[in-house]
């Protein structure tokens, strides 16, 4: 017989007890706000491309003198950009086991959330993908993002540089990695105490960091998966809303196909788009370092 103090873990005690989990929770998914940034388009029922076109502007209009004909005759030209949506999507399957004995949360629920997540996602990293194409990139790589650069960026985009598309129109929106925002701010803000009361560093020190803020006008965005390469160095954007399209075809498509002799239930979400640029002039990428400052 053994003998002594009695505890939890003594010999098969601990078979006879009960174990509790905690209810399951769902990953921190980033911000994805790229694709509410461009300019979403949507194409009809019966189209399997969308084609975007722009009209270049025409040449200055020219002085006439009385009895002479004008010759200069100008041509309209076109600028055509074509996107042709492809359909994207992902798969669940949930036995029915586990969704009878899943006691702790709605799992069914919760999937639902996690693969409409995965979908934009993809859709998130797409936009994304169309900064790397601007032609005009600043201040470039192992360089850090700051005041002035951000302010020659706007400047630029606002100049009239491009003879067919002419200064990028209002609004201007800005998605950066938290890096590339952390260095904005530390640029424009006062951490020591001779910084004025009420000034703009107290207001960037208290109220930093709210999810967006504007800067010149800009209303800067957490690009949340806008990713860091291996040198340390990110790529977001700073753009004209219409300066890039996003193309869908039809709204996110929720299914659910019950397989009996597999007893599981298959759940998926799919959906039709395809991203392009339409107006290289208007956006700038901001290519900087963004190496962990802790």
């Amino acid at each position: 017989m053994a003998t002594g103090l009695s505890i939890s873990s003594t010999s098969n005690l601990s078979s006879g007890q009960k174990i509790l989990v905690e209810a399951a929770m769902d990953a921190f998914e980033p911000a994805a706000p790229n694709p509410d940034l461009v300019w979403n388009q949507r194409i009809p029922v019966g189209h399997k491309q969308w084609d975007i076109l722009t009209y270049a502007r025409l040449a200055n209009a020219t002085s006439l003198t009385e009895g002479v004909d004008l010759s200069q005759v100008q041509q309209l030209v076109a600028n055509s950009l074509s996107v042709t949506p492809a359909e994207n999507g992902i798969l669940v399957t949930l036995s029915k086991r586990l969704i009878r004995r899943q006691g702790d949360r709605d799992v069914v629920s919760g999937a639902g959330t996690m693969i409409a997540n995965s979908l934009r996602r993809l859709m998130d990293a797409d936009v994304i993908s169309l900064y790397d194409g601007f032609s005009k990139s600043t201040p470039g790589a192992t360089n850090a993002i700051d005041i002035t650069t951000f302010r020659g960026a706007v400047a630029y985009l606002l100049t009239d540089n491009d003879s067919s598309y002419g200064p990028a129109p209002l609004p201007i929106r800005a998605s950066l990695h938290i890096e590339q925002i952390s260095d904005i701010i530390l640029d424009v803000s006062d951490t020591a105490p001779r910084g004025a009361p009420g000034g703009i560093a107290e207001a960037v020190l208290q109220n930093w960091w709210r999810g967006n803020d504007r800067l010149y006008g800009v209303q800067i965005f957490h690009g949340g998966n806008i990713s860091r390469d291996s040198s340390g160095d990110s790529k977001g954007a700073l753009f004209a809303q219409k300066a890039l399209a996003l193309v869908m075809a039809n709204e996110m498509e929720l299914t659910e196909d019950e397989d009996p002799s597999l007893r599981a239930i298959e759940y998926g979400a799919f959906q039709e788009w395809a991203t392009g640029e339409r107006a290289d002039a208007h956006g700038i990428e901001i290519y900087s370092d963004t190496s962990a400052t802790v």
